[in-house]
């Protein structure tokens, strides 16, 4: 089957910039000729044939600057006009396709095969040519990449001189010669003039890709069918198959007010939009609808259809309105369903799952469910909304270990099963209580007595069951009984009783650095010794524990030393060997003397106040072997004061 196309060149060109179709080259292999003289001053040298009976050719706008000619044809093949491009093939190669019938010309073939480098969907072709000898009738064919091939089109085109709708013209033609002067023809009659054949692929096939087009020079439109073809480029609109969005208006409830607004895009334009109504509707918009189906043919400026449905939905005057309260729920646990209608009222409503007729109702999902509401108005609408109740996984109840600690001193519990994104809330409450902390551990104040926090798991709306947990100070040592024992001058012994579970003990006397007992470490007595001119000793005693937290407070005890006797002696020998030097009460309770010493006639030769004692002189002599008298006034450590008279003898 055959589709005959006539050629009418510039209502296609006209059509196209009206609707901007643009034609883009497309790069095709299969030229059969060299028709163009480019360079050089030798026609003959540059071309491999004639494209008329008078072996006339095309040239270039260099060739012609070469050849002091006017006009030719672009250097670099590109041909453009509107929106139309074309781009021939190399000037150096090959670059026309040559027709003639059955090829009865030198250097034609009758059926050529333009091949595409790139196959690809295309919504129209056009193709760049123009006949010699008078016109000329071809049948073209569009060979796609999936094995078929396209209903031959019959199409005509029109000599290059005089012809109606060129795309391009007023090029000028030379002879073919081997040299000039060359005679540029038609340039006055706005001659040689360049057709386009344009045709769009049947709709069928518009989004297969084009392998490659066959062309058949089928008769002449002069006597003899001595005419002969001239393909020169390709160029092609791609395909872009039609897409469309739409916009809807429901209509309301029993009334035909609804309305569709389709947007389409592709295709090749114009479009046009016929819907199934009645009566029909032209445009991208369809009025006055009752609810229904609707269906849009849309068109392109090809003649292919490509349908389109939407649906026009009823819609209530009354709003209907689905609420959960509350719509977020912990596994277990109930929430209410309510069905809301504002601006009217509802004779009945729906509720799915459950299939529940109540306007409001109780529920307790297992998990996590949406409700539909369906309501029906007093005009038999119905109205649609729904709403989902989301059921979150109660947590599991904590775990957190209890913990013994140092009295006085804080603890971080923490929890063992800890998940995200769970948080977790710490109390002082089994129940209820305010919130003493959060996070997966907790550090607690300082702690002396046993004390129980609580903690729980929150997930959402969820809380697990509280957790307790304890923590226990350790208890310390019972504090020693510590009692003075011996007591003598010089020194005192403490005793204390054993305390249970006590590993030692240490001790201070006197507030100083605690040291072993003197009866070793787990021994319960301590002798304090060396004491002089003191009226009391004071101990502290402290049973140590398995760690230095569960130590005891310490014991007190103290004791006063036992009263020493007053020695004074009756004679000393201050020879100085470091014996008996010096004359001086002696005793470990003074604490001060008022000592005089008088000699035989009674005079003073001493006086002190010192516990140093006389050394046997006056004013730096040695005074003589004899008896001397003294008095002294003592002062005890417990400020009683004696006073005591008497001789001595200064022996040398």
């Amino acid at each position: 089957m055959k589709r005959v196309l006539i050629v009418a060149s510039m209502l296609v060109i006209c059509a196209c910039r009206l609707y901007a179709q643009t034609y883009t080259p497309i790069a095709v292999t299969g030229f059969n000729n060299d028709g163009v003289a480019e360079t050089g001053v030798n026609a003959e040298a540059v071309t491999t044939t004639g494209l008329d009976i008078q072996q006339k050719i095309l040239y270039t706008f260099d060739f012609a600057a070469t050849n002091g000619l006017q006009a030719g044809i672009p250097n670099d093949g590109l041909f453009t006009t509107g929106l139309r491009t074309y781009q021939m093939n190399n000037y150096a190669d090959s670059n026309v396709l040559y027709l003639s019938k059955l090829g009865g010309v030198s250097n034609t073939v009758g059926t050529g095969t333009l091949t595409f480098t790139t196959p690809a969907a295309y919504s129209k072709i056009s193709l760049l040519c123009f006949s010699t000898e008078q016109s000329s009738t071809l049948g073209i064919t569009f060979n796609y990449t999936d094995g078929t091939t396209s209903a031959q089109v019959v199409a005509s085109i029109l000599d290059w001189f005089g012809g109606i709708n060129p795309v391009f013209d007023s090029y000028g033609r030379i002879q073919r010669l081997p040299a000039g002067p060359y005679n540029v023809e038609g340039l006055g009659s706005n001659d040689p003039r360049i057709y386009s054949i344009d045709i769009a692929p049947a709709c069928e096939n518009q989004s297969k890709d084009i392998a490659s087009i066959t062309i058949e020079y089928l008769t002449s439109g002069g006597p003899n069918n001595v005419s002969r073809a001239v393909f020169l480029a390709v160029s092609g609109q791609a395909y872009v198959p039609v897409t469309v969005t739409s916009d809807v208006t429901k209509a309301t409830c029993g009334n035909s007010d609804g309305s569709i607004t389709i947007s389409a895009t592709g295709g090749a334009f114009p479009l046009t939009y016929s819907w199934n109504t009645t009566p029909v509707q032209t445009t991208g918009t369809a009025t006055d609808l009752p609810a229904g189906t609707y269906t849009c043919t849309v068109t392109d400026a090809n003649g292919c259809p490509s349908d389109f449905a939407a649906d026009v939905s009823e819609e209530s005057m009354t709003l209907l309105k689905a609420l959960a309260k509350p719509d977020n729920i912990c596994s277990g646990t109930t929430t209410k369903l309510y069905a809301i209608p504002t601006g009217g009222s509802m004779r009945s409503y729906t509720w799915e799952p459950g299939n529940i007729t109540d306007s409001s109702f109780t529920v307790t999902p297992d998990t996590t469910t949406t409700f539909k509401l369906t309501g029906e108005d007093q005009n038999g609408c119905h109205v649609i909304d729904s709403i989902k109740v989301t059921v979150v996984k109660k947590p599991a109840a904590p775990l957190v270990s209890a913990q013994s600690i140092c009295p006085d001193s804080t603890a971080v519990l923490k929890i063992d099963n800890a998940t995200t994104p769970f948080t977790y809330n710490w109390y002082t409450y089994p129940s209820g209580g305010d919130v003493e902390g959060q996070g997966a551990t907790y550090t607690t104040p300082a702690v002396n007595t046993e004390t129980t926090w609580y903690v729980e798991a929150v997930n959402g709306p969820c809380s697990s069951d509280r957790t307790a947990v304890t923590v226990t100070p350790y208890d310390r040592a019972i504090t020693p009984v510590v009692k003075a024992g011996d007591i003598t001058t010089s020194g005192v012994t403490f005793t204390w009783d054993t305390v249970p579970g006590a590993t030692g003990y240490i001790v201070s006397v006197d507030g100083g650095a605690y040291i072993t007992p003197s009866s070793g470490n787990t021994g319960t007595s301590h002798v304090v010794t060396g004491i002089t001119n003191q009226e009391s000793i004071s101990i502290k005693v402290i049973a140590l524990g398995p760690i230095s937290c569960q130590n005891s407070l310490p014991g007190l005890a103290s004791a006063k030393p036992k009263p020493g006797e007053i020695f004074i002696p009756n004679a000393f020998t201050p020879n100085g060997d470091g014996k008996n030097d010096y004359f001086k009460p002696e005793g470990t309770t003074i604490s001060a003397i008022n000592m005089k010493v008088f000699n035989q006639w009674g005079e003073l030769i001493y006086q002190t106040n010192q516990l140093t004692g006389w050394n046997g002189t006056y004013n730096g002599k040695m005074q003589p072997t004899g008896v001397y008298t003294y008095t002294v006034r003592i002062t005890l450590n417990n400020k009683t004061e004696l006073t005591r008279k008497g001789a001595i003898n200064l022996l040398r």
